[in-house]
Parts: C-alpha cells; sequence; structure tokens
C-alpha cells in the first residue's frame, strides 16, 4: 500500500464529506416534509392557488466582510467628504483601507468593487446620483 499519511488524510477527508452528505441529504428531507405540509395548509386556505407555480425565492449567501447595512453607509461616508464625485473603483479602494483590507490584492478589490457597485446602485435616485463624463461613470451624495 502507498504512504500511509496520504491514505489516512484521503481517508479521514472522504468520512467528514460523506458525513456532510448525509446530514444534507436528512435537511432536505426535512425541508421537503416541512413543503408537502405547507402546500397541504395552502390548498385547504386557497384552493385556488397552485403551489407548484410559486417561483423559488434565491438564498443569497452573505459575505463575511461587511455586516448588513454597513457597507452602505461606510459608501455614504466615503461619498460625502469627497471633493468630486469618485468612480466605483475609488469607493472600493477607501472602503478598502477603512476595514483594513488589502487594497492590492486583486481578487478581493474585484469583489469589493461589485459589493459596492450594487450598494451605490441600490441607493441611487434616493441619496447618491450618477454622474456621467463620457464613458467614466462617477458617484455624489444627491443634492436634493
Amino acid at each position: 500500500m502507498g504512504d500511509t499519511y496520504l491514505i489516512s488524510g484521503l481517508t479521514a477527508k472522504r468520512a467528514e464529506v460523506s458525513g456532510i452528505i448525509a446530514d444534507l441529504e436528512k435537511r432536505i428531507a426535512q425541508h421537503r416534509a416541512d413543503l408537502v405540509h405547507i402546500d397541504a395548509v395552502l390548498r385547504l386556505c386557497a384552493p385556488d392557488v397552485v403551489p407548484e407555480e410559486i417561483a423559488p425565492k434565491a438564498v443569497r449567501k452573505r459575505n463575511d466582510w461587511f455586516k448588513p447595512g454597513e457597507l452602505a453607509r461606510m459608501v455614504l461616508d466615503v461619498l460625502r467628504i469627497a471633493p468630486a464625485p469618485m468612480t466605483v473603483r475609488d469607493i472600493a479602494v477607501e472602503v478598502m483601507q477603512r476595514r483594513g483590507m488589502d487594497a492590492t490584492d486583486a481578487r478581493t478589490g474585484k469583489l469589493v468593487t461589485k459589493l459596492v457597485h450594487n450598494a451605490v446602485t441600490r441607493q441611487a435616485n434616493d441619496l447618491v446620483e450618477r454622474v456621467e463624463d463620457g464613458r467614466v461613470t462617477e458617484w455624489r451624495i444627491s443634492a436634493n
């Protein structure tokens, strides 16, 4: 037999993954049972509703970098003190520096830039406004 450390490590990893799968299958079975009960109550209370036609709600995974609402507040703080409109990338760099993140890490920078873009877009027309100058889109606090 080959390297015993390798075999031991792979055996332990397989046992771990197998256990995770078994747990997930158990949870799926419970969720399916819950869904059957919900559908039955829906059919009793609203016979005209077809439960199978109800679109599933997307499950979104929260990021571990920011608490709910924290990024939006940070973006507004950055824009409030900005002397001029800023691009999403510039806002992201400032946010990363405030959080003590490595602004030179390309992958993290890209992910935070995407999060900042989403935060700015959600606040557009209410608190921030888009300033377009040819090809560049910048953001600033709304005047109204």
